[in-house]
């Protein structure tokens, strides 16, 4: 089969490789689509290091094309559709063991099987696989991945029924926050310097979608809460300002998200005693359990969000490094790999 293969740093290439064999427990999938994620940009760029030769790929989707005769107990078969969830987990650690399977220990570790999306096939645990309806189509079943990491992030801050909440950045991961949270009943403002973005946010739902770079986030929030300010926020952009207008715009017990990942190491711009007085929580978010997981397949199959604004192009996995050009460009969300003749 072929794959594409990350070498090093900025070198990726379509190479002609074994096609996997399944052991007992697996399902072999043929892949259809695969979005190229933040994660896999800063592989290519060499900003996060796993180890060489690696094929990257982990928001993907595809057609179960063999299954292990043992093993696999759920009623499984060829043809199928699904979504694949390809952090794998070991299962064994600590968090793994408490339902914090998102911190596993030993998820990229070396002879760990991770990501693989960027492949033709691949072979994994049963336990990977989550059906998709006809109804959705494989490029957007690719989005099962981000959406869960949504849904984790907005977990972790406890979102409720009809609250206010501020998502920073409009870009993929803002955008697909807003619908979520959306779905789970809040009046979301959203705040990025992009116009187009900003205008996809209001026509996804958002009560306002604001210029960081012109308005005064936290009065204009204010103004509209009664004075209070959000009830929450979700940091997706790496600006560091972004951190200030988080912490500026909530309310007194308010709950800040700072879901982005940031390549230096900036610090919090925060008075210690802010926190103490004002009972403000902050804390992360990093990756999804495989609850958040089934729990986008459903919003995706249910047709509760929708992705399909999100799909700037769709490229095929030879032309890999123009995939990549566009992928790391500001004027695309999501530029998803097909693989030839799907």
């Amino acid at each position: 089969m072929k794959a594409a293969i990350l070498t090093e740093p900025k070198k990726i290439e379509i190479q002609d490789v074994k096609r996997p064999a399944i052991k007992s427990g697996e399902v072999l999938v043929k892949i259809k689509a695969c979005g190229i994620c933040t994660l896999e940009q800063r592989l290519y760029t060499g900003d996060i290091k796993l180890f060489y030769p690696l094929i990257p790929g982990h928001e993907a989707s595809g057609e179960i094309v063999e299954i292990s005769e043992e093993g696999v107990l759920s009623d499984f078969k060829p043809g199928m559709r699904v979504a694949l969830d390809l952090v794998n987990r070991c299962g064994e650690c600590y968090y793994c063991r408490t339902g914090k399977s998102n911190q596993c220990i030993n998820r990229f570790k070396k002879g760990q099987q991770v990501l693989g999306g960027f492949g033709e096939y691949i072979a994994v645990k049963s336990k990977q696989i989550f059906t998709i309806p006809d109804t959705l189509t494989y490029e957007e079943a690719a989005f099962s991945e981000p959406v869960a990491c949504c849904v984790h992030s907005l977990k972790k801050i406890d979102l409720k029924l009809a609250e206010d909440l501020l998502i920073i950045g409009a870009g993929p991961m803002g955008q697909m926050h807003l619908q979520v949270a959306l779905a789970m009943g809040a009046r979301v403002f959203v705040s990025d310097p992009d116009a187009d973005r900003r205008k996809q946010a209001v026509k996804s739902g958002a009560f306002m979608a604001l210029n960081p770079e012109k308005d005064n986030i936290k009065e204009i929030i204010e103004e509209n809460t009664e004075g209070r300010g959000a009830d929450a926020c979700v940091i997706t952009s790496p600006s560091h300002k972004a951190l200030q207008t988080g912490i500026d715009s909530v309310s007194k017990t308010g709950r800040i998200n700072i879901y982005t990942s940031y390549l230096d190491a900036p610090v919090l711009p925060i008075d210690a005693n802010t926190i103490h007085r004002s009972e403000k929580l902050i804390t992360g978010s990093e990756g999804r359990t495989e609850y958040d997981f089934l729990t986008a397949v459903r919003l995706l199959s249910f047709g509760i969000i929708n992705v399909k604004p999100l799909i700037s192009m769709k490229v095929p996995i030879t032309d890999i490094d123009y995939g990549f050009e566009k992928a790391m460009s500001r004027d695309t969300y999501r530029v998803i790999l097909i693989n030839n003749g799907n």
